[in-house]
Parts: structure tokens; C-alpha cells; sequence
């Protein structure tokens, strides 16, 4: 009986360490890409002074352009791009900046992963293009697209993104999440439609693109970082410090079922670890998918996480937040009674949604939905124009022309 009990103790220490996190180090370049074909070659220069991280750590970049960053058997290494430089992007405008590290791949899920990826290569090197710092430009931003259906999928086509087709005077597009409506398959169609706006498009993970059979919150995402890449991460543009957090918990660690909003101890870790590369004069905007504004009586978000972000950000007297995730337009001005610690409030823009109220009412003589929300906005997108470290909020109903902006409605 002790050598069964020996030999059954030996098998689980064994399969522990098997599944174990190792950790490796990762070395490489991050070069200027002079040709545009994302590989190194020679006579192409290292670039000093950039961010490379493994999602919780930060390094610098040396003279020669060279790296060294610990990673373990889950992890996803991005390059955090400066002002004054791109990220190359793929046939579908998603810009192409990590490396995904998982020698054993995905776990069997309902919708497929990431394949392994085997050892890590001797040398892991970034791309990024030589461009202009721009302190004056605009973006788009998309809340929820969120199809449930390809039918779907063709409304946001036909009813969004046609009418910015081949957009001029935008920088990158970034939709705040629920870019499906669980059917994750849907990835493919929604970033080929996306793909005819033409501009560069980053993307932040909400709770309907979940592998919601996933055990573990940490591998509630498989599918979207094979597509995306990482679901946090970081880069500079103009004057502006863009940060996507991935903020849906799931499963919650409260007991209670379902998904609630936060932030990981190693997403606040990588938060804190950014910031110490980010100089005050800096407009920080942090964009996620689930608000954190707490409605009373509901448990949305855990405030204790809000707190340590609104802390880190105290030193930056410019900052704001984007979510999407309500389907309602909505601005709030945090103060001091919510624990955001400046006598200036801080901003968080609630975006009003692509898909409006999820697609519904009777379609329209193009065969689209009218899909109004239900404050009152029709589906849309907002354009968020930054002037240096300043920022200006505009909102475009989708169909309509550029100078609707007010209805008024009887009972």
C-alpha cells in the first residue's frame, strides 16, 4: 500500500509539474522596418528606449534596440510602440505587435485557441514603421457591435461601416468590446468587415467574446488572443497614452455566477509597472468594456479595483476612460466622493453602441433595423478628436447626416 501511495504521489507531483508556469527568457530586437516586410534585415536599426512587456512586467529596449524579459508558458509579449512610430498591420488593418508564447497551445474549448507554439525562437523581434508623432488627430471608437448572427454581421456591415469605407482623417479605430455575441466564429466575419474602414483597428475583449467554457478567468480568452492578440496592453500615439485593460472577471471569484467587471492583480501590476514610462504631461486614456460606474443597488464592478486605478492615474492631471458594454451614451465626471482624488473630475465616456439595442425594430426600406437605444441614441460610434493632451467627444448616429445630433421625443 506505501508504494502505491508513492508511486501515485510521484504521478501528481509529476502532472504539477508538467502544467506548471516555467519560466523562460525571451531576447530580441524591437528594429525599424524600412521595408515593410516585418523581417529584420540587415542595415535595418534597433530602436532604443522602447517598452517591451510580458503583460505584468515593463523593460526598455538598449541602444542597439535589444531586449531581455522573463516569460512563462501563458504568456503574450507586445512591444509598446512610441509616438513617432506604427505598428505593421495584417490584411485585415489588425495591427501586428506580441508574440504569443504557449508551447502546449489552448486547452480543447468550444471555439478553437491558440495552436502551440512550441520553444520560444532564439531571437523575438518587433516590427514597427517609421512615422510622424501627429499631436492633433482623431480616432473611432465602436461600442458592441456584438452579432449574434452573420445576418447581423451584414447589418453592421451595410449599416456602419459602409459609410466610413476607406475613412480619411482617422488614425486607428478601436471597438470597446463585445465585438461578437458569443458565437465567437464571428471574429472572422466582423474583422473582414472592418477591415474596408481601412485604418488601422485595435480591439478590447468584452463578456460575450468569452470562451465561457473556459475554467479559469485566465483562459476565458483563448479565442480572442489567437485573433487579437493580447487583451491588455498598452502604446503611444501624439501626445496620448492609450491602455486596453481586459476588465471582464469570469468566472467571479465571489461565490456568485457569471462574470462582474475588475482588473487582475498582474493587469494592475502591468498598470503601475507602464506608468513609471509615462511622463506626467501625458493624456492618459485607459479603454475597456464594462463601465466603472457602480449603479446603486447593483454590483458591476468591484469598486476596490476603480480605487487602485483612479490611484495610479493621481499624478496625470489629464486622463479619461472609455467603455461601452450598456448600450446606452452616457458621460460621467468622476469627483472626490468616488474616490477620484484631483479637484478637476475625471471623464469616462460610456459609448453609445454599433448595434444600438441589439438589432431590433422593424427593418427599415434597406432591410436594417432602426435599433434604437434605450436612452433614446440611435446605434452609432463616437470620434474622439485629441488636440495635444486635450480631447474633444463627438457622437455619429449611423445613417444619418453629420449634422443630426438632438431628437426630441413626446410620451
Amino acid at each position: 500500500m506505501k508504494i502505491l501511495l508513492s508511486l501515485f504521489a510521484l504521478f501528481v507531483l509529476n502532472s504539477s509539474v508538467s502544467n506548471a508556469q516555467v519560466s523562460a527568457v525571451a531576447t530580441g530586437i524591437v528594429y525599424e522596418d524600412r521595408n515593410g516586410n516585418m523581417q529584420h534585415d540587415e542595415g535595418e536599426p534597433g530602436i532604443a528606449s522602447v517598452g517591451v512587456s510580458n503583460g505584468r512586467d515593463v523593460v526598455l529596449t538598449d541602444e542597439s534596440g535589444r531586449y531581455e524579459l522573463t516569460v512563462d508558458n501563458d504568456d503574450i509579449i507586445f512591444v509598446i510602440k512610441p509616438s513617432d512610430y506604427d505598428y505593421p498591420a495584417n490584411e485585415r488593418n489588425l495591427p501586428q505587435f506580441f508574440y504569443i508564447h504557449k508551447p502546449m497551445g489552448s486547452p480543447e474549448l468550444d471555439f478553437e485557441g491558440v495552436a502551440p507554439t512550441g520553444d520560444l525562437p532564439e531571437s523575438v523581434d518587433f516590427a514597427l514603421i517609421k512615422g510622424e508623432k501627429k499631436s492633433n488627430f482623431k480616432i473611432l471608437a465602436f461600442g458592441d457591435p456584438q452579432p449574434y448572427t452573420e445576418q447581423e454581421v451584414d447589418y453592421f456591415d451595410r449599416d456602419v461601416v459602409s459609410e466610413l469605407e476607406d475613412a480619411v482623417g482617422f488614425e486607428f479605430g478601436i471597438t470597446l468590446g463585445d465585438i461578437v455575441g458569443d458565437d465567437l466564429d464571428l471574429f472572422d466575419p466582423y474583422t473582414r468587415s472592418v477591415s474596408r474602414v481601412g485604418i488601422p483597428w485595435f480591439n478590447v475583449y468584452g463578456n460575450h467574446d468569452m470562451n465561457f467554457d473556459a475554467a479559469t478567468d485566465s483562459l476565458a480568452d483563448e479565442t480572442f488572443e489567437r485573433v487579437f492578440g493580447p487583451a491588455t496592453y498598452s502604446f503611444n500615439h501624439g501626445d496620448v497614452h492609450f491602455i486596453v485593460v481586459d476588465d471582464v472577471v469570469y468566472p467571479r471569484t465571489d461565490g456568485e455566477p457569471g462574470y462582474i467587471g475588475g482588473y487582475t492583480d498582474e493587469q494592475l501590476t502591468f498598470i503601475e509597472n507602464n506608468l513609471k514610462y509615462v511622463p506626467e504631461d501625458k493624456l492618459v486614456v485607459v479603454a475597456f468594456h464594462i463601465p466603472i460606474i457602480v449603479p446603486e443597488n447593483r454590483r458591476t464592478f468591484r469598486i476596490g479595483d476603480r480605487t487602485r486605478l483612479f490611484d495610479m492615474l493621481e499624478e496625470y492631471p489629464n486622463t479619461l476612460t472609455l467603455s461601452a458594454h450598456t448600450h446606452i451614451q452616457h458621460i460621467h465626471f468622476f469627483d472626490q466622493e468616488e474616490g477620484w482624488n484631483r479637484l478637476e473630475p475625471h471623464v469616462h465616456y460610456n459609448v453609445g453602441t454599433t448595434s444600438g439595442d441589439w438589432w431590433s425594430g422593424v427593418p427599415n426600406e434597406e432591410g436594417i433595423p432602426p435599433t434604437l437605444m434605450r436612452d433614446g441614441t440611435p446605434n452609432g460610434y463616437g470620434i474622439i478628436t485629441f488636440e495635444g493632451n486635450q480631447f474633444t467627444i463627438d457622437y455619429k448616429a449611423a445613417g444619418y447626416d453629420e449634422s443630426y445630433k438632438m431628437s426630441l421625443w413626446g410620451p
